[in-house]
């Protein structure tokens, strides 16, 4: 069945760019009335849009690269203009085969300046100036409007991008949210706006972090482009990740003895699982024999990832240094039910054993975790980590969270997030 494709929104950066463009024209149109000439709006207008980024330091560092070019350039092209005159040079042919001698010095210079990225915008600027300017009248009024056009262009684009209305601030609320159905959604094409706008949310105050089933490396990898700053709920609770500093912070594992009975029913069912375990702060994943098609093809997709450390059963030490945290049992939906049985019945209330639908049709996925492991109880250790006064929570699951998310995720999410911190 093929679904149909959502439209991305309308986001900020079109609309400031849309302004940025008009401020620049209405500038433009008052210049005219001054008699130190006016420029050309299109450069304005160029400036204006490159320098609108998503982020703060990106907007800086693209205002400083078009300005060092820009400056690069017109130096160049006004040394230019001046070598022509005094040389009294005026045949087309020998003026454009000049300068395109002089793209070396004005690249080299860049290099010089440690201003690699800038070259672009230098060798735009100068040929601006020396192919189409050499021959004007007075062709030096160019290259100072020149250099203004982008000079206002600049200012225009730091001053739009910057541009926030006056909101109060929720900035002693933590926001915990889930992944999934929550932050992302099928729909492809609402994820980097999500992100952006989460980065801004984030970078102007907002206490928000995650909470999932996913192990910290499939959290970097789902959230890949977004600066989390507090640490991360992971593994449905049975650890908690610090993604800045790469070290677990609080984690809840199976005691050796739960651990080895555990796996030893798992065995006697003819199966095979993952063994999830810690040395120091590095999660290994351990597996033996696998048995069917899901697991293999599991194996061969996630084993080159650089934040996975797959290993041989054989090579596992089996001592105090390892930390279980849980085991991974991926098999065909009849099999995992009458395990998770075995399980309960053996264990009672030793283990906490989740199941949930995998991507491989009629397969299913068994957890086991320590009973002592949950959301709830890591919820409450991560709020000790902050000085948030409340907690809001975040989710698909009706009457579960405070929050209930029940349209896909995505931009809903985020939206729901920016009313809520903005105005609590």
């Amino acid at each position: 069945m093929q679904t149909t494709r959502k439209l991305p929104p309308i986001g900020a950066r079109i609309i400031k760019s849309s302004v940025s463009v008009a401020l620049c024209m209405l500038i433009y149109h008052l210049r005219t009335m001054l008699p130190i000439g006016n420029g050309i709006p299109f450069y304005s207008a160029l400036a204006a849009l490159w320098c609108l980024q998503p982020y703060h330091d990106t907007t800086k560092k693209n205002a400083w690269q078009r300005s060092i070019g820009t400056l690069t350039g017109a130096l160049f092209g006004l040394l230019f203009l001046m070598f022509l005159r005094a040389a009294d040079i005026s045949e087309p042919i020998i003026v454009y085969l000049l300068s395109a001698v002089v793209i070396i010095p004005v690249i080299y210079t860049t290099v010089v300046l440690n201003k690699r990225n800038a070259a672009f915008f230098s060798c735009v600027v100068f040929l601006s100036i020396a192919l189409t300017h050499s021959f004007d009248d007075d062709p030096y009024m160019f290259v100072l409007n020149r250099v203004l056009d982008t000079f206002i262009g600049i200012g225009v684009g730091l001053a739009v991008n910057n541009f926030r209305l006056p909101v109060k601030h929720d900035s002693k609320t933590l926001y915990v949210s889930g992944i999934d159905d929550v932050l992302i959604s099928d729909d492809h094409s609402t994820v980097q706006y999500s992100k952006v706008e989460l980065n801004r949310l984030i970078e102007s105050g907002v206490k928000f972090t995650v909470s999932t089933i996913h192990t910290p490396a499939e959290v970097i990898s789902l959230m890949d482009g977004v600066d989390l700053e507090l640490p991360v709920i992971v593994m449905d609770g049975a650890a908690m990740y610090d993604i800045k500093g790469k070290e677990y912070i609080e984690t809840k594992c199976l005691s050796p003895e739960i651990c080895e009975k555990a796996e030893s029913i798992i065995e006697s069912k003819g199966l095979h699982c993952f063994v999830n375990a810690l040395y120091d702060h590095s999660l290994m994943i351990f597996y033996g024999e696998l048995k069917n098609p899901a697991e293999k093809d599991l194996f061969e997709t996630h084993k080159s990832s650089p934040y996975r450390n797959y290993i041989r059963k054989i090579y596992r030490h089996y001592d105090n240094s390892e930390r279980v945290i849980y085991l991974t049992v991926l098999a065909e939906k009849e099999a995992v039910l009458n395990l998770e049985k075995e399980l309960a019945e053996q264990m009672g209330l030793f283990v906490r054993v989740t199941v949930y639908p995998s991507e491989y049709e009629s397969y299913l996925y068994l957890k086991v975790y320590s009973p002592f492991a949950s959301k709830q109880e890591m919820l409450k250790k991560l709020w000790s980590h902050t000085d948030a006064e409340s907690i809001v929570t975040i989710g698909s699951i009706k009457g579960k969270y405070d929050i209930y998310i029940g349209d896909g995720g995505g931009n809903a999410t985020i939206k729901k997030l920016k009313k809520l911190y903005r105005h609590r």
